[in-house]
Parts: C-alpha cells; structure tokens; sequence
C-alpha cells in the first residue's frame, strides 16, 4: 500500500510530468508516426483494465494488445501499445525510483519490486487517463474539422 507521502508525489507528478509526458506520446503517434486517435472501443477498454488490474495484469493486456493479429487497417492500434508498454517500462525503470526515492534498503528484492508494482500501477492509470484525454480531444477536434469540410462544400454547392 502506498504511503501518503507516495501518493502526494503521485498527485503532484500527475498534474505536471505524467500529463506533459502522455501528450506528448500521443502527439508523436499522431504528428510523426501518422497514426489516427485510439478507437474509442480501445479507449474505454484500456481504462477498463487499467482501473480493474495490478500492474502485472496491464503489462499482460498491454503485450496481448501489441502482439495481436491487427488488420492492416488497424495497425496504429498495435503502434500505440507498442509505445504506450515502452513508456510505462521506462517510467517504471528509471522515472518511478527517481521520483519516489525507492531503495532496496531493509527490504528483500519481492518487497521492492512489490512496493514499485503498487506505484506503478497508480502512475500508469494516471498516465492513461491524460492520454485516453487528449486521445478524446484530438478525435473531437478530427471530427468538428470534418463537418466544417462538409459544410463549406454543402455551401460551395449553393454558390
């Protein structure tokens, strides 16, 4: 169970880090790797498994997602995962003991890794929240620029 003084950081780091670093995979999927927004079926899915799960059971719905057969059509589906597993393994490795000053000290190595899978698991729900956010924005913004289109040919038609 993380301590108060954990989760303070944790809510401090949500607003700041996590947020800034979850726009800003989201908008190298988009921008630079030409992926459409995550399918809201994918979304509500994801933050279904990440509001109901252990860090261990994400990471395995995380890989299963990655590792499907998608279509070709889908295949900004399996980038996603791919880069959202990378994300969390890296704030897991490097970002999580820095952040929180995890040391093994006292503690066996199962109670280490116990304590950062316990953290991991509220870092990785914040994360996921900011980006299925902005993931919701980007496809209303996709979707009021397509009726706009739409409407200024219906109005071109009149003209």
């Amino acid at each position: 169970m993380p301590s108060p003084q954990h989760l303070n950081i944790l809510w401090d780091a949500s607003d700041d880090t996590l947020y800034a670093e979850a726009v800003k995979l989201l908008h190298n999927l988009i921008d630079e790797k030409d992926c459409r927004p995550l399918p809201t079926s994918q979304v509500a899915g994801l933050l279904n498994i990440a509001s109901a799960s252990s860090y261990t059971e994400l990471e395995r719905f995380l890989r299963h997602q990655r590792d499907r057969n998608w279509p070709e059509n889908r295949q900004d589906v399996k980038i996603f995962y791919t880069a959202l597993g990378e994300k969390l393994a890296l704030l897991k490795k490097n970002w999580l003991p820095e952040r929180f000053h995890l040391t093994a000290a006292g503690k066996s190595v199962k109670e280490l890794n116990k304590e950062k899978d316990d953290l991991m698991i509220l870092v990785a729900r914040e994360f996921i929240q900011h980006l299925t956010a902005e993931n919701m924005v980007l496809i209303a913004r996709s979707r009021v620029k397509r009726a706009e289109a739409i409407e200024r040919q219906g109005n071109r038609a009149y003209e």
